[in-house]
């Protein structure tokens, strides 16, 4: 709780440099979380160059909290 029942929209932003630089998540469903920033941008250590492995897959993102579903629902 409280975001536990939610569906939240997300947006993944891979730059060109990908997969040697982590993407920009960017969470479109209006929330207030201490994690995501006014803009909406994901604010996870996974995500930071310095924690950012360029083996970890977009999938392996989302079981510690960046993936979800894409635009037509098939998971990252």
């Amino acid at each position: 709780p409280p975001y536990n029942t939610g569906a939240f929209r997300f947006e993944l932003t891979f730059s060109p440099n990908h997969p040697l630089e982590p993407p920009r998540a960017t969470l479109r469903t209006p929330i207030y979380h201490p994690s995501v920033d006014p803009e909406g941008r994901v604010c996870q250590p996974l995500t930071t160059h310095v924690h950012w492995e360029h083996t970890t897959r977009a999938v392996q993102g989302g079981h510690r909290g960046l993936g979800g579903r894409s635009a037509g629902g098939a998971p990252l």
